[in-house]
C-alpha cells in the first residue's frame, strides 16, 4: 500500500473514530435518551455537549482534508440522520440533546441532513476541457465554468432551509406582535406557529421560483458557452 493510500485510510479511520467518540460522549452526558417522557428534553451540563461538539468538529476538520474521508463522513451523517428520524418517529421517549422544545430536534435533523448532503458532493467545480486544448486527449482543467449540479443542489437546499427558518421566526414574531398583545389578549398564543408555517411555506415557494429562474438562465448560458467554444475550435 502506498503512502497516499495509507494516509487516506488513516483519515477515514480517524474521522469515524472522532464521530463515534462524539456520539458516545453525548450518550454518556445524558444528551441521548430513549426513555424521556417529560417533553422537555434534557437540562444536563453543557460540558459534555461542548466536548462532543469539539470531537465532531475534529471529525469534520479531518474529513475535509481528503475527498474520500469527506464522503465517508457525509454517508455516516446521512445514516445517523435517518436513524434519528426513524427512532424519533417510533419512540416517544427519544431525545437527541434538544433542551427547550421539540422543534429543536426537527431543526437539527434538517441541518444534519444538509451537512451530509454537502459532504457527499462528489465535486464542487465543473471540470472541463480547456478551450485552448485542441487535442482530444488533453488533460482536463478547471476553466471557471461554475458549480456542478450536485453542488448547486446542495447550495439551493441550504439556502432554502435558512430562508424557511428565518421566515418561520418572522411569522411567529409578527403574529405575537399583532395578535398576542394589547388589552384584549387573554394569554394564549397557540396559533403563532401556524403563521410561522405559512411564512415558511411562502419562503419555500419564492425560493423554488428563484432557483428555477437561475437554473434556466444558467442552462442557457452554458449552452451558449459550449456553442462558442465549438465554433472557436473549428
Amino acid at each position: 500500500m502506498g503512502s497516499h493510500q495509507w494516509s487516506r485510510g488513516m483519515s477515514v479511520a480517524l474521522t469515524l473514530v472522532l464521530l463515534s467518540a462524539s456520539l458516545v460522549t453525548l450518550r454518556a452526558g445524558g444528551f441521548i435518551l430513549f426513555d424521556d417522557t417529560t417533553g422537555y428534553g434534557t437540562n444536563t451540563s453543557g460540558v459534555g455537549l461542548l466536548v462532543a461538539l469539539l470531537l465532531a468538529s475534529g471529525a469534520l476538520y479531518t474529513a475535509l482534508g481528503d475527498a474520500i474521508a469527506r464522503r465517508v463522513l457525509g454517508g455516516a451523517l446521512a445514516v445517523l440522520d435517518a436513524t434519528i428520524v426513524a427512532i424519533g418517529a417510533s419512540d416517544d421517549g427519544f431525545r437527541f440533546f434538544w433542551t427547550t422544545y421539540e422543534g429543536e430536534l426537527l431543526q437539527f435533523e434538517v441541518v444534519l441532513g444538509l451537512v451530509a448532503l454537502v459532504l457527499l458532493t462528489p465535486s464542487f467545480l465543473r471540470s472541463t476541457r480547456s478551450p485552448h486544448m485542441a487535442a482530444a486527449s488533453a488533460p482536463r482543467t478547471l476553466t471557471g465554468r461554475g458549480l456542478t449540479a450536485w453542488a448547486r443542489a446542495s447550495l439551493y437546499l441550504c439556502a432554502l432551509a435558512v430562508a424557511m427558518f428565518i421566515a418561520f421566526g418572522i411569522g411567529i414574531a409578527h403574529f405575537e406582535a399583532t395578535q398576542c398583545s394589547g388589552p384584549e389578549f387573554g394569554g394564549e398564543c397557540d396559533l403563532a406557529a401556524l403563521e410561522g408555517l405559512l411564512w415558511a411555506a411562502g419562503a419555500l415557494v419564492l425560493g423554488v421560483i428563484a432557483i428555477l429562474v437561475m437554473e434556466v438562465r444558467g442552462a442557457r448560458s452554458r449552452r451558449a458557452d459550449r456553442g462558442h467554444h465549438q465554433h472557436a475550435s473549428l
